[in-house]
């Protein structure tokens, strides 16, 4: 069984121009301003189903393959184990938290060269950036140590 498992549902090509005109409706911003500084609505961006994939396909990486887990999730090994123990019903909890729970790991520069390779078409440089990701990950190793509260 692949990381993801049959926990989520598959996308076909055919729903790509579907999915992403939704995505971009569900999560554009709004913005207020608020002591003087923009603000985002947050009633108008739901990142909920990202959120539960997510913590589902980690979940699954945390049960297969444990040794992994930790660098490659960036949490030390004992929230592995903690999140490897949850069931998905457990997990489905957070489908109420519609704030991103996650945060682009990559330095500014990374992103920039990605964006810039996909704005471009460059599948060769595409490629290479993301290959570096998986060694930029890898070198960090997990974040923290100890157990967990």
């Amino acid at each position: 069984m692949n990381a993801i498992g049959a926990s989520t549902d598959a996308v076909s090509a055919d729903d790509g121009t579907r999915q992403r005109d939704a995505a971009t409706r569900r999560c554009a911003a709004v913005s207020e301003p608020m002591a003087g500084e923009m603000q985002f609505a947050m009633r108008d961006i739901d990142f909920s189903r990202v959120n539960l994939q997510y913590l589902i396909c980690a979940r699954d990486m945390a049960r297969d393959y444990p040794e992994r887990a930790a660098v490659l999730l960036g949490v030390p090994d004992a929230l592995g184990q903690l999140l490897a123990r949850l069931s998905t019903d457990e997990l489905t909890a957070v489908i109420e938290v519609e704030a991103p729970l996650l945060i682009p790991r990559q330095e500014p520069w990374w992103w920039h060269r990605l964006f810039t390779a996909l704005q471009a078409g460059r599948p060769d440089e595409i490629r290479a950036v993301l290959d570096q990701a998986g060694l930029l990950v890898a070198s960090e190793g997990p974040r923290g140590s100890g157990a967990c509260a």
